[in-house]
């Protein structure tokens, strides 16, 4: 299993080798659109708790509530920038946005949900230097979801006919790694982009 320890003991292995990287696309016309970050603000706080986090290891399962809502995997380095005003800054970057018991889901809760991600947490951190990122879901979260420190974070929502639809704003914005669909249309980059000849 995937643990702080096996993580460290990776990292100190592969010091000399090339670092993986993690894909991290985000789409800059979301990240400015203000408007709806507004509108996704008030209806978070409308529909949805405030949200929660716990470490992702397999044992907090009976921790998380038999509800539905919104869900995150988030990887939060250990780094903490200590500001002028004392507070701490620190870097976080979302993985994997999912939702549980949405509309037409009365079974299904974030303990449920989270169950069946406990085998991705299982996954070997020597595979992220070893072997290339996969391009299926279940292989990405198994790729991924051994980085730690890693946070199960979870906002429920009883209003389970908005579930899908915030879940869908968050996922756009954020542009999460390990979901493959709904994300913002990205073009290509501009080094990619041929460029038009300067006229003299």
């Amino acid at each position: 299993m995937a643990t702080p320890e096996t993580v460290a003991r990776a990292v100190i292995r592969h010091r000399l080798d090339a670092s993986p990287a993690l894909e991290i696309q985000l789409g800059i016309t979301p990240m400015l659109d203000v408007p709806a970050h507004h509108l996704l603000q008030d209806d978070l706080k409308r529909y949805a708790s405030p949200w929660e986090r716990l470490t992702a290891v397999e044992s907090i399962t009976g921790s998380i509530p038999d509800e539905p809502g919104l869900y995150m995997f988030v990887w939060r380095p250990a780094i903490r920038l200590v500001m002028a005003d004392l507070t701490e800054g620190g870097f976080h970057q979302v993985l994997y946005i999912g939702h549980a018991g949405g509309a037409g889901e009365l079974g299904n809760t974030f303990r449920n949900r989270f169950k069946d991600y406990r085998k991705h947490l299982r996954g070997n951190p020597e595979d992220l230097w070893t072997r290339e990122p996969p391009t299926t879901r279940a292989g990405r979260l198994t790729h991924y979801l051994a980085l730690h420190p890693l946070e199960f974070w979870f906002a429920t929502v009883d209003e389970r006919s908005m579930i899908k639809n915030l879940e869908d704003r968050l996922i756009h914005l954020y542009n999460p790694p390990i979901n493959i669909q709904g994300g913002p249309k990205l073009r290509a980059r501009l080094s990619s982009i041929q460029k038009p000849a300067l006229r003299s």
